[in-house]
């Protein structure tokens, strides 16, 4: 072993016990409570960002939910799920049941003035019941949804479900994206 070894050695283990005694000093003055208490700390601050996002930041995001049945005739469930945190307007929503030969037998229509931020309607108005109809047929349940957003934006949409043979089928549909303030 040479000399520039040696030296090389003994600078590696003063440098490493230099560490060591840094870490050991650190170690002694940051209490494991204090640590616990930045996490609990970061988690809320986490939260409160999240929180802002959900409830304060202006946004549109608008579903529709529809669950269909056969029992002794053809039930669909519809829900209005508004998850942004502003109001929509003006709301027009028609649900209609139709044949393989393009028939509407059965169709639900409701307005609404207004659904608040962070709401969802459905219910007894929301329900549309078709009966003395065979369920071994074709049929399309074709749902069409318009309203304002709070920008003052108009908006439509539509959507068309196949439930020919399904005895049960549940179907969610995503209105326009998400429409930020931003």
């Amino acid at each position: 072993m040479n000399e520039y070894d040696g030296d090389m050695e003994e600078e590696l283990h003063e440098v490493s016990q230099e560490i060591g005694h840094r870490v050991k000093e650190f170690t002694e003055k940051v209490h494991p409570l204090r640590i616990a208490l930045a996490g609990i700390i970061l988690l809320m601050l986490l939260g409160a960002i999240a929180s802002a996002w959900y409830w304060a930041i202006p946004r549109d995001d608008v579903e529709i939910e529809t669950m269909y049945l056969q029992r002794s005739g053809h039930i669909v469930l519809t829900e209005i799920v508004n998850d942004g945190s502003r109001a929509i307007t003006d709301v027009t929503f028609t649900v209609e049941f139709v044949d393989s030969s393009d028939t509407v037998i059965g169709e639900l229509q409701v307005s609404f003035d207004s659904i608040p931020g962070h709401t969802s309607i459905s219910g007894d108005k929301m329900e549309l019941i078709v009966r003395g109809y065979t369920v071994w047929d074709e049929y399309t349940i074709e749902i069409e949804m318009e309203w304002t957003n709070f920008r003052g934006d108009a908006n439509r949409e539509t959507f068309s479900h196949s439930v020919s043979e399904a005895q049960s089928a549940t179907f969610t549909d995503d209105c326009d994206g998400v429409t930020w303030f931003l």
